[in-house]
């Protein structure tokens, strides 16, 4: 753990101040139309299924199966009428949607019930003690059953300090992540080098 450091509210508030990845107009314009799609049509578009994998995971689009997208619809029908601890492993039995991708989609669909699982959040509570230092990154983020122990910390630290939202708890750990952690990860790799 980095020195004495909790996440309260002062954690909270200095590090989200400090995300500057500049996503948060297109953050908040997908949360309006995945809401709008959901109460309309029941479920979201192609298109803003699309949108939010380009905002998540660009780069893993080509797994999906775009051909037969009613795959997806399907899923995402069979998902929000799921229990909320078997929605995500539901999207995550879809063809190229993992364990991250399927928490943001219900996390655009639910912003207050599902927190975003990416490494950098996992390694960021691991390093404040939140998650398991012992278990691999990877069994918080790519396992249904370790996306439910790091949903529930989220959720914690949320009833804990209800004045932020998921996403600026996200943010704050992202922050924390990419000012504190990789420096630090950077130095000690380059030592080990010399």
């Amino acid at each position: 753990m980095s020195g004495n450091t909790v996440i309260d509210d002062e954690f909270i508030a200095k590090w989200d101040s400090q995300y500057d990845e500049g996503d948060e107009s297109e953050y908040r314009c997908l949360v309006k139309r995945v809401r709008t799609q959901v109460q309309s049509l029941g479920v979201i578009s192609r298109q803003t299924f699309e949108h939010i994998y380009d905002w998540k995971a660009a780069r893993a689009k080509r797994h999906v199966r775009w051909k037969k997208f009613r795959i997806y619809t399907k899923g995402l029908r069979e998902a929000l009428r799921a229990a909320d601890d078997r929605r995500v492993a539901i999207l995550d039995d879809l063809p190229g949607i993992g364990i991250p991708v399927a928490s943001t989609l219900l996390h655009f669909i639910y912003p207050k019930r599902f927190p975003i699982v990416d490494y950098r959040t996992v390694e960021a509570l691991q390093d404040l003690d939140c998650l398991d230092k012992s278990r691999s990154l990877y069994s918080f983020r790519d396992t249904p059953e370790g996306y439910g122990v790091f949903r529930q910390v989220m959720l914690n630290i949320a009833r804990q300090h209800p004045k932020w939202s998921l996403r600026q708890i996200d943010r704050a750990l992202f922050a924390y992540h990419k000012k504190e952690l990789e420096p630090k990860k950077r130095c000690m790799e380059s030592s080990k080098r010399d």
